[in-house]
């Protein structure tokens, strides 16, 4: 530590200087107030012992002008007076000294002093060390800030959520939300909806849900569906992420060609399906722990399946909202939600909704809330975006023949079409029709599985109870599926002077009486997906006993409009 001692007799400088000496301080001097403010200036003392009573500038204004000069910089200045009156005491202290000693001095006292002040300035510099890290930790936090809200802006902003059917609304409780909302649709036209809630709040428990998002996104992209896509989610948070890490999930599933709704919900609220009227028709609580608790080998990926009837809403919100409280502390509820939903016209209902909440909730929300709404199309709706694009011409080669076996354990263990998807996108000939290929093949070869090989009855799917014993007995007979095959064939070719795309599935079951299935009524609710397909291609029909079923698909200029009057078979 330097010392500097200020005084202009030079005694008391000497004395002084050799306590500061035989401490193992440095000593500088300096013998009026004038050349005490040039040595504080070229020196940088830790410590000043301050005289008085000086000719020229004096003490107390020499400590005024250092103490303005040392600024936020901590400073001990101890002042030597002769003088002991409380006054001039106060004026020393005001001026800016810390501490006084009284004439004649006292070297153990002032020894003490020393002691006391370098105790004090060591605390000083470590505090100051701290906040110099702080300082640095701060401004790396702030890089890192900047970084994650770069990548979660990508992350969160995709075009799925631009999507005219759904509104959502997200609000943080700090920089960065742990709730995420994540939607798509696949090649065949299912809606795909994420609601996740991370643990916590914050940067990590958004980067916790970041393996859910890339995985949700590439697999609606091929095709997949959602007791798949959950399925790796679940594996992959296990893998990824440290013991500990979990974040809640709900995944919904949209299908309006065959009208139904698909829900994995995983630890969040019930999300509510509400019909034209405002009546909640359907409620999915959770059945589910969330995601990364259970390792692949214990988790089940089975969605809940609704079949639903007219246009209709779907609402779903994080436990965010459930929990937001007032200022007396009483909690928002799904009950008070769900008034507000039942309240509103459909058309206002989400922004009632958020109104609502809004009215409730007291000052900053004390955990992440996020709100999505779904517009639930018609089943059996055809939109122009199930329409094959009109580009004005033809693209690719006239001749393709690509073909694929499948045996009953390739059959188990993969999901067909979502396999073959990305390769038909690369194919010039089919890329801008990849979605219409993707909904023929989808059919063909579910009704070939299920039908063919797994001998399933579609009747069972009369109602909602039904769906749910179906998809049960799917998953059983699939899972004791031994033997049998199925085969696609994909061609590219000319027929009748216009370019198609001959699509062949066949199936080592025994075929069926698809003439007796000209019955199905048009209300049914199973058999949607093939009327759809009917419509989209150039021609359809069985061969042999119904185990192979071959559609004409037209790729050239203006195909793929729906309610043209080639003829079709009927398919099961």
């Amino acid at each position: 530590m330097t010392v500097l001692v200020v005084d202009d007799v030079a005694n008391n400088v000497a004395i002084a200087g050799q306590v500061v000496k035989r401490m193992g301080h440095r000593f500088i001097e300096a013998r009026s107030g004038e050349e005490a403010l040039e040595k504080f200036h070229s020196e940088a003392p830790d410590m000043i012992l301050m005289d008085v009573m000086m000719p020229g500038i004096g003490g107390l204004e020499a400590t005024r002008r250092i103490r303005e000069a040392a600024g936020s910089r901590w400073l001990p200045i101890l002042m030597v007076t002769a003088l002991s009156r409380e006054d001039e005491v106060l004026e020393g202290l005001r001026a800016g000294a810390d501490d006084y000693l009284t004439k004649p001095l006292s070297l153990p006292v002032f020894q003490a002093k020393i002691q006391v002040f370098q105790r004090i300035a060591e605390l000083q510099q470590a505090l100051s060390r701290y906040s110099d890290e702080l300082a640095t930790y701060y401004r790396q936090a702030e890089e890192e800030r900047r970084l994650g809200a770069s990548l979660m802006e990508y992350m969160v902003n995709r075009e799925g959520l631009s999507d005219s059917a759904l509104r959502y609304r997200v609000t943080p409780a700090w920089h960065f939300s742990g709730d995420l909302v994540a939607a798509a649709r696949t090649p065949g036209k299912c809606h795909h909806i994420l609601l996740s809630d991370g643990m916590g709040h914050g940067l990590p428990a958004a980067m916790g849900s970041l393996p859910q998002f890339d995985t949700f996104y590439a697999m609606t992209e091929l095709g997949y569906g959602i007791a798949r896509i959950v399925e790796v989610m679940n594996s992959r948070m296990h893998t990824m992420m440290p013991p500990g890490r979990f974040s809640a999930l709900t995944l919904v599933s949209v299908n309006p060609v065959a009208g139904t709704i698909e829900v994995w919900n995983g630890g969040n609220p019930a999300p509510c399906l509400l019909d034209a009227g405002g009546s909640i028709v359907r409620r999915w609580k959770s059945r589910h722990l969330p995601l990364g608790v259970l390792p692949p080998e214990e988790f089940s990926a089975e969605p809940e399946v609704y079949s639903y009837d007219g246009a209709c809403q779907l609402f779903l919100w994080s436990d965010g909202l459930s929990e937001a409280e007032n200022a007396e502390g009483v909690q928002f509820g799904d009950e008070r939600a769900e008034a507000a939903l039942r309240a509103a016209a459909r058309e206002q209902r989400f922004d009632a909704l958020l109104q609502a909440l809004d009215a409730h909730r007291a000052g900053a929300a004390a955990d992440d809330i996020s709100v999505v709404a779904v517009e639930v199309p018609a089943p059996g709706t055809l939109t122009e975006s199930l329409h094959a694009p009109r580009s004005g011409g033809e693209s690719g080669s006239d001749r393709l023949c690509m073909s694929f076996h499948f045996e009953a354990m390739d059959l188990k263990n993969l999901d067909v079409v979502p396999t073959l998807t990305g390769m038909i996108e690369r194919i010039d000939a089919l890329k801008e029709h990849a979605g219409q290929v993707f909904i023929i093949l989808s059919e063909l070869v579910a009704n070939a599985l299920d039908h063919g090989l797994l001998r399933l009855d579609s009747t069972l799917k009369t109602s909602s109870e039904g769906f749910t014993a179906y998809a049960t007995q799917r998953q059983k007979a699939l899972q004791a599926l031994e033997q049998g095959f199925i085969e696609i064939q994909l061609e590219v070719l000319r027929r009748d002077g216009r370019k198609m795309a001959r699509i062949t599935v066949r199936d080592s079951g025994p075929g069926f009486d698809w003439a007796a299935c000209s019955q199905i009524p048009d209300n049914a609710l199973y058999g949607r997906g093939i009327a759809l397909v009917r419509r989209l291609s150039h021609e359809m029909r069985y061969v042999g006993t119904g185990n192979e079923v071959v559609v004409y698909y037209e790729l050239s200029s203006g195909a793929g409009a729906a309610g043209h009057t080639a003829p079709h078979a009927l398919m099961q």
